[in-house]
């Protein structure tokens, strides 16, 4: 047996009320610390501000009173004179005396020019005093700090000016341990005076307030922002960039303790904890308490609500005391009453459509379940509202509940006897009825399709709609619930496209959409696995009855379904949107054979024919480009061709698409030429090179003066437009010399040559070689 079974139920709620408690009080105490230790970092980084704000505030003014000691000194007379002089020792006697009159640690005296004149450092002087004459830099007094033999100096500039005297007085002022010291003492802080010489160095400390050691160099490591608070190990720092010259950095690093900051801190985490414990001390008693009193009522309780649960009618426990347990009782049974009410909503409105109070398709397809179930039969009825979302978008969703209303009312009227009515979506209606004889199906669907169709009076206005109507007998049309919303669905469509009142399902017709499913379903895998098949048919020069060109058309066996039909699985390509695929693979193919036929010596064009989905595709004109980029260097070679409809269905995008083929250097021909609807001045406009006529009209040219008229009219005018004519399906020798007489540029048909593999081309090159001698010579002797 399980831990929590040999607890019982009262062991189990003491022990869920400690760990709640233990659980609640854990995490406010954590909280509690953490809010603590927040706090007490924040009063260290307000207190670290406050002195931030001292320090600046130090140097400030220590800078104004030096400036202004350094003002009277650059005023004094003496010092005016001594300058003037120009005599060096009297310089360098002046220029002492009165910078330690002004404190100045160093005293450096520069020309106009920049030269040094005085200095009061005994050691080689550093250029100090370029930074602070800068190009752009403000006139008057300045201000750097630098950085020499490992003391920091604030060093500070004043102009001495006089009658045909000019100069500048360079004073430097230690950052030393007494400054460290005064800003500590106002602070609060302890105080660091910090410097290095290059970005790649560690600082050097210059100058360090208090008694302790000094910290490790990575505990003073600023942030990447100089004003964020720092959270090292051992103190609360934060660090003032004084800035310098190019070659030296200053900072200040103001410190605070972290262990004398956080005593409160550990101080209160402490009382924290002894109440934390206190708490769970009284919880533990109050729960021990309340297990005692409340176990077994909350038992008897749990019991009921197991069975109310369980969907039963159990009879509510007595209790002898009444306040919660009681009130928890009765909220027991109020829900189980309230669930039983919504239990059967919820059944309601799983089976029902919530407008008209129909059955809805659940409904129906439980009742057509039960039906193959019994193995019985039944005429189904089916009623679909063509233009119900038009009265919703126009006239209001309340407006189109209310045509649903009606149509529900009449169908109930009309088909009293029908197992089930339902509305299985939108404006769709099914109903099930008793099996009758087909007159009597025909004559009742006609009769109803007619009292749908007559006037509706809604908000006292007649309104009638269009219905179409289809009619399925169960189960000898559908014999399970997937045969029967498929075939539903065909019927539907097959209703909507031919304008009848009442279409009948007629079995097999199913067969031809599954084929097609099955073929747009396979066409990807044939196309990634090379399952298609590419054949070429010569296209003969009929001047010189030499191969110049060969036409790609593209072949499928199926493996289940045999042969299809081009026409077939390019049509369901554009349907199913996998046409640009087929496109890319055909490119890819024939760009293949091409190459390879250029290897064996055969220099043949190739004609390939585009879609009039292909027109409106972005990317043809870079995968014609892409798959023909080292085959010839003359892509006038590579013909596409496109039928007079699939210019026509988008003419703009058409055109557009054309343009940029052209550019591209291909050949542009116009497919089945004369069966399309497009216009001369259309014809015109089109960027094409080529016509080629529909073989309709070649087929019997040697025996229909009418097609010879058309033939020969259409060569002439496309000559006069300068385009060339292909001709195709040549039957027979006598087409063939016609079109030459006619002066037909190319010519292909069964006649000349069926179409072959790619791997065949050579061999029929060969052969129509031999016939090219057969018929020059018959083509004279016909002349003749």
């Amino acid at each position: 047996m399980r831990l929590a079974e040999r607890m019982g139920f009262r062991g189990r709620l003491i022990a869920a009320m400690i760990a709640l408690v233990v659980l609640v009080s854990l995490v406010i105490g954590a909280l509690l610390m953490v809010y603590l230790f927040e706090d007490e970092k924040s009063r260290a980084g307000e207190q670290l501000t406050i002195g931030e704000r001292m320090a600046r505030e130090i140097l400030e003014r220590r800078t104004d009173l030096n400036l202004s000691r350094l003002s009277v000194v650059v005023q004094d007379f003496g010092f005016r004179s001594a300058v003037a002089s120009g005599d060096p020792a009297t310089i360098d006697s002046a220029l002492e005396n009165h910078s330690r009159r002004a404190r100045a640690d160093f005293a450096l005296l520069v020309s106009s020019a920049g030269d040094l004149l005085a200095s009061t450092l005994n050691h080689q002087v550093p250029d100090v005093w370029s930074p602070l004459n800068q190009p752009g830099s403000p006139p008057g007094s300045a201000r750097t700090f630098i950085h020499i033999g490992g003391q920091g100096y604030e060093v500070l500039n004043v102009p001495v000016e006089g009658p045909g005297l000019r100069a500048t007085l360079v004073a430097g002022f230690a950052l030393d341990q007494p400054l460290a010291d005064l800003i500590a003492r106002l602070s609060g802080t302890e105080v660091i005076f910090r410097a290095r010489t290059n970005a790649d160095e560690a600082f050097q400390v210059l100058a360090a307030t208090g008694s302790r050691e000094m910290p490790m160099e990575q505990e003073l490591t600023p942030a990447p922002q100089a004003r964020s608070l720092l959270d090292p190990a051992r103190y609360f720092s934060r660090t003032i960039n004084l800035g310098g010259t190019s070659a030296s950095e200053i900072e200040i690093v103001l410190m605070i303790s972290r262990e004398a900051s956080l005593q409160n801190y550990y101080a209160r985490a402490k009382e924290i904890a002894l109440l934390v414990s206190a708490i769970l001390v009284f919880a533990i008693l109050l729960a021990l308490i309340i297990a005692r009193y409340l176990g077994k009522p909350l038992l008897q309780l749990a019991d009921y609500a197991r069975a109310v649960g369980d969907g039963e009618n159990p009879t509510p426990p007595e209790f002898r005391t009444g306040g919660e347990l009681k009130r928890l009782r009765n909220a027991l049974g109020d829900m189980l009453v309230g669930l039983r009410e919504r239990e059967a909503q919820i059944r309601y409105a799983a089976t029902h459509d919530d407008v008209t109070g129909l059955g809805n398709r659940n409904a129906l397809m439980q009742s057509v379940r039960e039906l193959f179930d019994e193995q019985g039969a039944c005429t189904l009825i089916g009623v679909r509202l063509d233009d119900l979302s038009d009265v919703n978008d126009t006239l209001g969703l309340e407006f189109g509940d209310k045509v649903l209303t009606g149509i529900a009312e009449r169908l109930q009227t009309e088909l009293p006897d029908a197992r089930i009515i339902a509305r299985t979506g939108g404006g769709e209606f099914l109903a099930l009825v008793p099996p009758r004889s087909p007159e009597h199906v025909d004559s009742l669907t006609r009769r109803l399709h007619g009292v749908i169709e007559s006037p509706l009076q809604i908000n006292t206005t007649p309104f009638s709609i269009h219905a179409v109507m289809v009619t399925m007998e169960l189960p000898a049309d559908a014999g399970n619930t997937n045969e029967l919303r498929r075939r539903l669905n065909l019927i539907f469509e097959q209703a909507q496209e031919h304008p009848e009142p009442v279409t009948r399902y007629q079995p097999g017709q199913d067969e031809s959409h599954l084929r097609e499913l099955q073929i747009i379903s396979d066409l990807h895998t044939a196309i990634t696995t090379n399952g298609l098949h590419m054949n070429y048919q010569p296209k003969l020069d009929t001047r010189s009855g030499r191969l110049v060109q060969v036409e790609a058309l593209v072949r499928w066996i199926h493996p289940e379904l045999g042969f299809v039909s081009p026409e077939e699985f390019i049509f369901l390509a554009e349907q199913s949107g996998q046409i640009h695929d087929l496109t890319a693979h055909i490119l890819e193919r024939v760009a293949a054979d091409t190459r390879a036929w250029m290897e064996q010596g055969i220099e043949a064009g190739v004609a390939i024919n585009l879609s009039a989905k292909d027109l409106t595709w972005p990317a043809l004109t870079d995968h014609v480009a892409e798959n023909f980029a080292d085959w010839h260097p003359d892509l006038k070679r590579i013909t596409l061709e496109v039928t007079e409809s699939a210019l026509m269905e988008d003419p703009a995008e058409a055109l557009a698409t054309l343009d940029r083929l052209k550019a591209l250097g291909v050949t542009l021909s116009v497919d089945d030429f004369g069966t399309g609807y497009s216009s001369l001045s259309q014809l015109r406009k089109l960027p094409v090179q080529e016509l080629k006529i529909d073989k309709s009209f070649v087929l019997k040219l040697d025996t229909e003066p009418q097609d010879q008229l058309i033939v020969k009219s259409t060569i002439d005018m496309a000559h006069g437009l300068g385009l060339k004519v292909v001709a195709e399906g040549i039957e027979s020798l006598q087409a063939w010399q016609l079109l030459q007489q006619w002066g037909c540029d190319l010519a292909q048909g069964f006649y000349l040559s069926r179409p072959v593999a790619g791997a065949e081309l050579a061999e029929t090159a060969k052969a129509l070689a031999a016939r090219h001698q057969e018929l020059t010579q018959r083509t004279t002797e016909y002349s003749q």
